[in-house]
């Protein structure tokens, strides 16, 4: 009934939600799309065989597998349609592509999917819930005949999504409360999350959650901060380390840092380098090695050469989607 394929960064997780229509929930970064293939035909739902695509919401790390299995086959990528609309249109932050600085290759959403909507396997059916918070069009999914839950980034075991109240709403916070509460309030034993194993205490899941949006409230610099070393540790990942001289330009180059630096900390983007600098190293999310600043959390760095095609938005072809093909 599900599969999990728990990844390492750069990719998000892929839930395969099984039947004789399978539905993949997220396709990861598009770099690691040949592991995802891989993992589709040793769970015997083989790339070509998958019925659709839903990205709980549109950033790098959850759609870029979408590139190489919808060109490949054609498949349907379906999302909410404040997602869907700036993908299709090609505009410049879709995805958040521009303002995070992260590539993605070009795809489609074939199909749009709102609050209450079903997706059916053929062996389970799972309602869709709009749980704003970590992006304003983020969508979860919910089998209430098995207790099961599909989270994208709307909460993890034990964090929750980062929030961007700059591209997403001042009331980000607000949204991000209002979902875990939605969550916690619907029958489920067991969730599955786009980073981390399989939930199976949701109850304390829940309260962790509950406290860290707490916290948040109370101290809400926090927000940013939690933001900003996630964003910056992806960013190290990507580049695979970052030598001491290419910090300062990168991080000045950032639409995101530049935006924390002036709204949440109140300097300039140049004063806010050494203090980004300073609570990476004193949170240990990132650490020297080799004359170069590296990630702490383990990843796969994309091969040299990648992305092959455009992986700005503004620069994708506007080319419908190809006629799906299917194995006979």
């Amino acid at each position: 009934m599900i599969r999990l394929f728990e990844r390492a960064y750069p990719s998000a997780n892929s839930i395969l939600l099984t039947g004789h229509r399978p539905v993949l929930v997220d396709t990861g970064f598009g770099s690691d799309a040949p592991k995802l293939f891989d993992w589709l035909e040793a769970q015997g739902a083989p790339a070509d065989t998958v019925s659709l695509i839903v990205n709980t919401h549109s950033h790098c790390d959850h759609a870029g597998g979408n590139h190489e299995i919808q060109r490949q086959f054609g498949t349907i990528v379906a999302a909410s349609p404040s997602e869907a609309a700036p993908v299709n249109a090609r505009e410049p932050d879709a995805c958040q592509a521009r303002w995070l600085r992260q590539p993605i290759e070009a795809y489609q959403v074939g199909r749009t999917l709102e609050e209450g909507d079903q997706v059916a396997t053929g062996d389970s059916v799972w309602t869709v819930l709009a749980t704003p918070g970590h992006t304003a069009g983020h969508l979860s999914l919910h089998c209430r005949e098995h207790g099961i839950l599909v989270l994208g980034d709307a909460m993890h075991g034990a964090d929750v999504g980062w929030l961007n109240p700059y591209r997403e709403g001042v009331d980000s916070l607000e949204r991000a409360e209002a979902t875990v509460e939605r969550l916690a309030s619907l029958p489920a034993g067991s969730a599955y999350s786009g980073h981390g194993p399989a939930i199976t205490n949701l109850h304390a899941a829940f309260e962790r959650a509950r406290r860290r949006l707490r916290s948040w409230r109370e101290e809400p610099e926090r927000i940013a901060w939690h933001a900003c070393k996630r964003i910056f540790a992806y960013a190290l990942m990507l580049n695979g380390g970052l030598a001491e001289p290419e910090i300062e330009p990168f991080l000045l180059a950032c639409p995101w840092f530049r935006d924390h630096a002036r709204y949440a900390f109140a300097v300039s983007p140049e004063a806010f380098v050494p203090m980004l600098l300073a609570e990476m190293l004193r949170a240990d999310a990132a650490y020297w090695n080799g004359g170069k600043l590296v990630a702490r959390a383990p990843y796969e760095p994309a091969p040299p050469g990648w992305p092959p095609s455009p992986g700005c938005p503004t620069r994708w072809p506007p080319a419908p989607i190809p006629p799906r093909r299917r194995r006979v």
